[in-house]
């Protein structure tokens, strides 16, 4: 896996470091998707909500995917565990899909490593992202 360049907003920071610390406090172990989201919010680029391109995925976008190996199409809004329903689409941010796709821009194939195998998805459409519409709440 290469190097990633993602960008995060300072709010979407400071949610999943909460985040972090609360599921770190009640998992069971330690799972390693906490890890690997750890490393990447620490990696990350991190400007204000104001600053984020609406065509970068963040918390709670709504984004279409492309499988480049297999052609299969998705369509998935990535949200907090709580509000993840993935016969609804909505996709936890504690998903390896999560993970990989939080902080990419359209256009951008992610390279990601899932429990089947590496994957290639290449981020081809953002439906909605809250930044690009100056709601910051959600």
């Amino acid at each position: 896996m290469t190097a990633r360049n993602i960008i995060l907003s300072s709010l979407d920071l400071a949610r999943l470091q909460d985040l972090l610390i609360t599921a770190k406090q009640f998992a069971p172990s330690n799972p390693a998707i906490l890890d690997v989201l750890e490393r990447e919010l620490a990696r990350s680029k991190v400007v204000s909500p104001e600053e984020i391109p609406p065509y970068v995925v963040t918390m709670n976008t709504c984004v279409h995917l492309i499988d480049t190996t297999t052609g299969e199409e998705m369509k998935y809004s990535l949200v907090y565990p709580a509000d993840a329903n993935p016969q609804e689409g909505k996709l936890s941010i504690l998903s390896d899909l999560g993970v990989a796709i939080i902080g990419f821009s359209v256009g951008d194939t992610i390279e990601w490593e899932f429990p089947d195998g590496i994957r290639r998805l290449k981020i081809d459409m953002i439906y909605f992202q809250p930044e690009a519409t100056k709601d910051y709440d959600l």
